[in-house]
């Protein structure tokens, strides 16, 4: 039996959502009950293959991110993210890098739909050789009728 490479997962939330408006960052607003970041960090958790799971957040949202996610032994203590998206990643791989994980996943926080399948896919890419993976779905445009007063 081959010898499975050891993954982490590393989910980008240390993001303030300006361009979306309002008070609270996109992955802290709640859709259908729950917030965001719960949604995305739930598939790293269902699955077995993933070992590590270390989210970014921004240094004054611990409470919010206590409340957004349920604990685990596989779920790492929040690192601070930087002042852009780049320098959270930096900051999470450097925190990983004494695990050494064979292959890190980096996921945004503010993307609540991540499948099992496309999560495995991604990790597939990478074991078989891939140097890395962007996994990604075909849009499907809808086209739709208004009327004169916009209404469809």
């Amino acid at each position: 039996m081959p010898v499975q490479p050891s993954v982490a997962a590393l989910i980008v939330a240390a993001g303030r959502g300006t361009r979306a408006g309002g008070d609270t960052p996109k992955q802290y607003r709640v859709l259908a009950g729950r917030p965001v970041l719960s949604y995305a960090v739930e598939p790293f958790l269902a699955s077995s293959r993933i070992d590590h799971i270390l989210v970014v957040i921004d240094p004054s949202d611990g409470e919010r991110y206590g409340q957004a996610v349920p604990s685990s032994p596989r779920l790492l203590p929040p690192v601070p993210g930087g002042a852009t998206r780049q320098a959270s990643v930096c900051a999470g791989l450097e925190s990983l890098a004494s695990s050494a994980p064979d292959i890190v996943l980096i996921h945004d926080a503010a993307r609540p739909f991540l499948t099992a399948g496309l999560l495995d896919a991604a990790i597939d890419a990478v074991a078989a050789g891939s140097v890395a993976a962007v996994p990604g779905i075909a849009v499907v445009d809808t086209i739709k009728l208004v009327d004169a007063a916009d209404l469809v």
